[in-house]
């Protein structure tokens, strides 16, 4: 969030002055400056009415907080209207709280007689003129406010005059442990009948697409688009294997610091145990402070702290991919093993570039095919199919009881079921309509990758066009390619040159990447050495009439 000057409010009904929003990189003032939410809205805000869905659509750093604490806050308060501010984190809360009072900041000068000195003594005293107008909290307030009072909820947002949803995808992607987060989820969408409710994010736009494209909860009018700016990625490479990621953590932590986000916590526990050797003590992690294992694990704050790092590597669950900003120079490694585009969107918006320099490669974890396939599969059965059959139940209960009878399906829902869950008592079933969303959003996103191959459609999906597709470079260790550079045209025993180049390049077998396999032969090995454009010619020698010796050599591809 970018600090402003005061804002500057005409009486009446006339126009409202803008302040000017400063620069968020000052060198690079000299290109093209990015378009900003302000500029899209315009005076359309003062057109709003109950009832009206808006979506801010828009990457970091396109002032959606801006317009709402520098133009909707102050025009809320001329008119004497209110409000409430949503967000994910209470960190974030407290930010903006802050931002609000500084904006607010009124200083006057109160007289009062001192006795002892027998004059009139000036104080000055401060307030906040927008204590009243903005209320900002957190989405775990409105789910405990629901839980608590589920009637009151409605008639108390419907005090306020705009509902601001702010990083809404952790409604979407960010609540798996969360089984409450419907409420907010059910409770927001009931509201945007009644009130201007204002949805933001960088990374919801598959969510979004389908209110303006399918669903026509919004009007294209009130849909307002900014792309993510990714200029400050590098390159993005793509890797198969946990030996391949370890090699690429220890790599990159040599030459600075290293985020490296699990889809497991036994992965992670792995992670800081094979590195320990190398970076004992420079190795940082965190997960939710909701998992039981969360004592085991660094804080937050004792991972990050004043945008940032702490170690040189630091290894993380997803509970670090949003509301979390990294000013942090130093951090120029990214590593995901998460599938999903709009998870992997948010990764890369964790880094906050500081100048032009400040760019970063970023890794993800490959995924076949089959893996996709499988992992679309098991959407359909364990979510979608469930969700249907629940609600195809409220019309015909037998359809339900019928599929509960199926052998292994209430073992299943218990297991694996995000979409129907047992209800807070624990004998009936519910239908959690906000994570049927999401996995709907999720098989979209994977019917793409299968289309257009895995890392197409995912990189297509995070950027929203092609901006990340001309960055894709191979998997390339300077390991191997030092030691390619050393030997090239050496004539080397092949048992000694393959062992070298398939350790230092992490090379298996390329049908089965994720298994243990014998050593790769020359031709698998020649197919890896393409990306260091190389090859290996393999000869022979023989020694008396017997006995053949065979060699290697390594040549530069001509190209």
């Amino acid at each position: 969030m970018t600090v402003a000057k005061e804002t500057s409010i005409p009486q009446g009904e006339g126009a409202l002055l803008l302040p000017a929003e400063p620069t968020v990189i000052p060198e690079m003032a000299s290109e093209p400056k990015r378009i900003r939410i302000t500029e899209l809205v315009k005076e359309n805000f003062k057109n709003w009415r109950d009832g009206t869905r808006i979506v801010f659509d828009a990457g970091v750093n396109s002032g959606k907080t801006y317009f709402i604490l520098n133009v909707l806050l102050p025009w809320a308060y001329q008119k004497h209207w209110k409000i409430i501010y949503l967000c994910n984190r209470v960190p974030l809360r407290n930010e903006i709280q802050q931002e609000v009072e500084r904006l607010g900041r009124t200083e006057e000068k109160v007289g009062r007689w001192d006795h002892d000195l027998q004059q009139i003594v000036y104080e000055t005293r401060v307030t906040n003129k927008y204590k009243d107008t903005i209320r900002v909290e957190t989405y775990r307030w409105m789910e405990s406010f629901c839980k608590g009072n589920p009637k009151g909820i409605m008639n108390y947002f419907k005090s306020f005059n705009y509902i601001v949803a702010d990083e809404y995808h952790y409604l979407l992607t960010d609540a798996a442990i969360n089984k409450y987060i419907d409420f907010s989820y059910v409770t927001l969408n009931e509201l945007t009948k009644y009130r201007p409710v204002i949805f933001m994010s960088a990374t919801a736009h598959p969510f979004f697409h389908r209110w303006r494209d399918e669903t026509n909860e919004v009007l294209p009018e009130n849909y307002y688009h900014i792309p993510s700016d990714y200029s400050y990625v590098e390159c993005a490479v793509f890797y198969w294997t946990d030996a391949e990621e370890i090699k690429i953590i220890r790599q990159e932590a040599r030459r600075g610091k290293v985020l490296v986000f699990v889809d497991r916590m036994s992965r992670l526990k792995k992670l800081v145990k094979e590195l320990e050797d190398e970076f004992a003590g420079e190795i940082a992690t965190a997960c939710s402070p909701y998992r039981p294992e969360a004592r085991e694990f660094d804080g937050l704050e004792e991972v990050l702290q004043d945008g940032q790092l702490h170690k040189r590597i630091t290894i993380v669950t997803t509970v670090f991919y949003n509301g979390v900003n990294i000013k942090d120079p130093e951090l120029i490694c990214i590593i995901s093993r998460l599938w999903d585009p709009i998870v992997n969107a948010q990764i890369l918006g964790r880094k906050r570039p500081v100048s032009k320099q400040d760019t970063c490669a970023v890794y993800f974890k490959g995924y076949s095919h089959d893996r996709i396939k499988q992992e679309r599969e098991h959407i359909r059965k364990r979510q979608l199919e469930p969700a249907k059959k629940w609600k195809d139940g409220k019309s015909d209960p037998e359809v339900w009881q019928e599929y509960l009878h199926k052998p292994g399906i209430v073992e299943m829902l218990d297991k694996y079921s995000k979409t129907v869950d047992r209800d807070e008592y624990g004998n009936g079933w519910e239908w959690r309509r906000r994570a049927e969303h999401q996995y709907l959003v999720q098989v979209d996103a994977l019917k793409l990758m299968m289309e257009k191959g895995y890392q197409w459609g995912m990189l297509y999906a995070v950027a929203e066009s092609d901006a990340l597709l001309s960055k894709i470079e191979p998997l390339r260790f300077k390991e191997l390619e030092d030691y390619i550079e050393e030997h090239l045209e050496d004539k080397i025993p092949w048992e000694i040159m393959r062992k070298e180049l398939v350790e230092r390049g992490c090379i298996t077998n390329p049908k089965d990447r994720h298994k243990n396999q014998n050593m790769p032969e020359l031709r698998g090995i020649n197919s890896r050495l393409k990306d260091y454009n190389a090859f290996v010619e393999s000869v022979q020698k023989w020694i008396g009439t017997n006995e053949r010796v065979r060699f290697w050599i390594l040549h530069r591809l001509h190209t």
